[in-house]
């Protein structure tokens, strides 16, 4: 009696003696996945398997998937006979396809004669049955490894997913698999014929406007990913769309109709393998064991994301906000509610509205309510709190624009809530753009998702247009636009704030930061301007104060370029405009300069938090008090530092200047501070050379003409990336000579005889020796 092995070696070695006219890979399909099946009737469960790879370019997926009793345990790649399965031998196609499957947790890949089990790119068993299966057949096998490859596939078969028990962990677990999902509905876009467009299509239209395939992938992946693992913390049994949208249908109701929408066929049908590894992988999560941290969900953001795409997090300032600060701007700010409003409750008090514009994955919601315990507990009794906390989050609001953060942040602020025995108090968090205009809400409605993101939408814009918020607070995004506001005609961020809602007679709010500069002939520095958090800092002063008559308090930790910046001088006029007094805590942090400085954050750039507070009317002709400190030293020290600071009499603050939009930095003291400035020395001033790249730049002619030499050789993708090519600066086109009129060629026209172009000394400093590193690159 013949074993399945041999069967399946016999069947391999017919299929390619008939010279079926097939790709080599689809003739072991059909005896691999009997291998499967009958080796499968040992393990209990009836093993199925099905084709997974998707016609078209790209990619695509592996062959065949397998699954046991119903259940998708892993996947089986199928290579040419006398391919091999060892990835560290793969090039070209072969190797981008490794690049992508090697994040599958459970993978076998095979030439029909070696076989390599994978898991989540690591090794775990490689076994040669025969030298070519597809010529010799069952007489060609090795019998020594027959036992060794049955024991692979075994093991193939019985796999399970083991979700760690910590929070960090589960990050790093799922970031693989959202990724998977993401780079799916990527190449899914790119099919005329796929389900997925349309969905595409209404998500865009209601949400955002500017979203492009890249970006619909990523808040797919991110959204389903973070619904299922709600509904796993919500206590759903199964992560089938039904019974998970049914877990959160009463706290988390977006949520629930985005997987039922996500999940729906066709596009199940078009997703079905990613979605069923994230269905296992998340069913497989010991919600009480990861739960069982303090606050398992602090970190978890920031660590998802830096596993799943860092580059995305580092470009939307994802970066943990320190609980030190976050409870030092709180108790400030809530010092301001009790001293200069009379509210003895502080946040807690009853007509108190507090509003978080970058929600983030909610710590700042989540100390407010802390605080608001504390006080009450202390003034009240604890009696008082669930009532008390329970009419706090009904005015405690956040806006979110990332789903990720957004799914967190409800479910640490409902977790927060029914730990303190308040129940059907869900937490007002709202997926929305903080920064879109207030008067606008498209009616557009094409699914059930699409009502209830008109819904959430017409919600946060109530808020934004009619809500009275008496304290802003909170952490921006950081990220500076790298183009010359002038240089096209390309729609930027900024979005309300910067361009209004464009009607004939209307000035965007912005203007009331650019218009001063302008006007004094600074023009040049506005460009350092173009800046999240500055959008975020000028709509908070809009909606606290510039539209009521009444006091109220902003409060944020950002970037500290505003506090001296040539470009922020009007910033700073409305600032002292606005506000009656405003407070600086000076953090540092600045390890690009010449005088390198500890940061609060994981980033380069020097940070500031700010209290501002308006007392009633508003007085705009007396420029605010403006106070400062300044913490030095290292990171612990500074935080530490901020956890002394319990009130504003704990800290010696220095008075700053009452110029209207003079930096916000002490007098000083002493001859020096009588000098002239360099500014009025040297008035025309300019930021200098920015090349954006570090290739061009190098110690020898020898060096630039070797990387030159190397450039011009390339072509296509290779070209591209050599270059580093950015959306403002292509291979493509022709741009403007640096020291002599007209144009230069596009580089992509130029052959590999090119000449250099015209050299020049430079003086140049490094200041990311890592990125000069990587550049450099071109010429090895």
């Amino acid at each position: 009696m013949t074993t399945p092995i041999e069967d399946f070696a016999d069947a391999v070695a017919q299929n390619f003696a008939q010279l079926i006219d097939a790709q080599p890979e689809d003739q072991l399909k059909a005896p691999i996945g009997e291998l499967a099946r009958r080796l499968g009737e040992v393990a209990g469960p009836e093993v199925s398997w099905r084709t997974e790879v998707r016609a078209g370019g790209g990619i695509g997926r592996p062959d065949l998937g397998v699954a046991v009793g119903g259940l998708l345990v892993g996947h089986i790649e199928l290579k040419a006979p006398g391919v091999g399965a060892n990835h560290n031998r793969f090039r070209g196609r072969n190797r981008q396809q490794w690049n992508r499957f090697r994040q599958l947790p459970n993978l076998i890949y095979t030439d029909g004669s070696e076989w390599s089990l994978y898991r989540s790119g690591e090794l775990v068993s490689r076994v040669r049955v025969a030298d070519d299966v597809s010529e010799d057949g069952a007489g060609g096998l090795d019998s020594r490894k027959t036992a060794e490859l049955e024991k692979l596939l075994t093991n193939f078969l019985l796999w399970e997913p083991v979700a760690p028990p910590s929070a960090e962990g589960l990050a790093e677990f799922l970031a693989p698999l959202a990724r998977i999902l993401r780079d799916d509905v990527r190449e899914s876009l790119e099919r005329d014929d796929s389900p997925l467009r349309n969905l595409r299509s209404e998500w865009s239209r209601l949400l955002f406007p500017d979203m492009d395939d890249v970006q619909f992938a990523d808040a797919y992946a991110q959204t389903l990913t973070y619904a299922l693992l709600l509904a796993r913390f919500e206590g759903a049994e199964s992560l089938r769309p039904a019974f998970a949208a049914e877990t959160l249908e009463r706290e988390h109701a977006l949520l629930a109709d985005a997987i039922a929408l996500l999940e729906a066929r066709p596009v199940r049908r078009e997703l079905a393998m990613p979605i069923e590894l994230l269905e296992r992988a998340i069913g497989a999560v010991d919600a009480a064991a990861v739960g069982s941290d303090d606050d398992p969900w602090l970190y978890f953001y920031e660590l998802f994301l830096g596993a799943y795409d860092p580059k995305m997090r580092k470009e939307r300032g994802v970066y943990f906000t320190p609980v030190e600060v976050v409870r030092a701007q709180v108790r400030l700010a809530g010092e301001l509610l009790r001293t200069r409003f009379g509210k003895r409750l502080a946040f807690a008090d009853d007509d108190v509205v507090t509003l978080d514009p970058a929600v983030g994955t909610g710590t700042y919601p989540l100390a407010i309510l802390d605080h608001a315990e504390d006080t009450v507990a202390n003034l009240l009794g604890a009696g008082a709190v669930p009532s008390r906390l329970r009419d706090l989050a009904e005015r405690l609001y956040g806006f979110e624009i990332l789903v990720g953060p957004y799914a967190v942040a409800r479910l640490r602020i409902s977790q927060r809530l029914r730990d303190t025995e308040i129940a059907n108090a869900p937490a007002r968090i709202y997926l929305t753009d903080t920064l879109e205009s207030p008067n606008a809400l498209p009616d557009f409605r094409a699914s059930l998702l699409q009502e209830r993101l008109t819904e959430e939408r017409a919600r946060a814009q109530t808020i934004k247009k009619d809500t009275r918020v008496m304290v802003c607070i909170g952490n921006p995004p950081y990220d500076r636009e790298q183009r010359d506001p002038d240089s096209d005609a390309r729609r930027r961020k900024g979005g309300w704030v910067r361009y209004g809602d464009q009607g004939p007679d209307e000035t965007p709010i912005l203007e009331d930061f650019l218009k001063p500069v302008r006007e004094s002939g600074g023009g040049v520095h506005l460009k350092n301007l173009y800046n999240d958090y500055v959008y975020f800092w000028r709509w908070a002063l809009w909606k606290v104060l510039d539209s009521t008559s009444d006091g109220g308090i902003v409060s944020f930790i950002t970037a500290s370029s505003y506090l001296r910046g040539p470009g922020f001088a009007g910033m700073r006029r409305k600032m002292r405009e606005t506000f009656d007094e405003l407070w600086i805590i000076d953090l540092e942090g600045d390890s690009i300069g010449t005088r390198k400085t500890e940061n609060v954050f994981s980033i380069r750039i020097p940070v500031a938090i700010a209290i501002g507070v308006r007392n009633g009317k508003p007085n705009s002709h007396t420029p605010a008090l403006v106070w400062k400190i300044q913490l030095t030293g290292a990171e612990r020290a500074k935080l530490d530092a901020l956890e002394d600071i319990r009130s504003f009499a704990d800290a010696a603050w220095r008075e700053c200047s009452d110029e209207w939009e003079a930096p916000f930095y002490p007098a000083g003291v002493g001859t020096f501070f009588d000098l002239p400035k360099l500014t009025d020395i040297f008035p025309w001033q300019h930021s200098g050379v920015e090349l954006k790249r570090t290739w061009p730049i190098a110690p020898t002619l020898n060096v630039l003409e070797t990387r030159w030499r190397k450039l011009v050789s390339l072509e296509g993708n290779d070209l591209r990336r050599a270059f580093r090519q950015t959306r403002d600066r292509t291979v493509d086109r022709e741009y403007p000579r640096l020291m002599a009129t007209g144009n230069d060629p596009a580089i992509s026209a130029l052959g590999g005889d090119a000449p250099m172009p015209e050299t020049v000394q430079y003086a140049y400093r490094s200041f990311d020796r890592q990125h000069m590193i990587r550049d450099a690159r071109l010429g090895d």
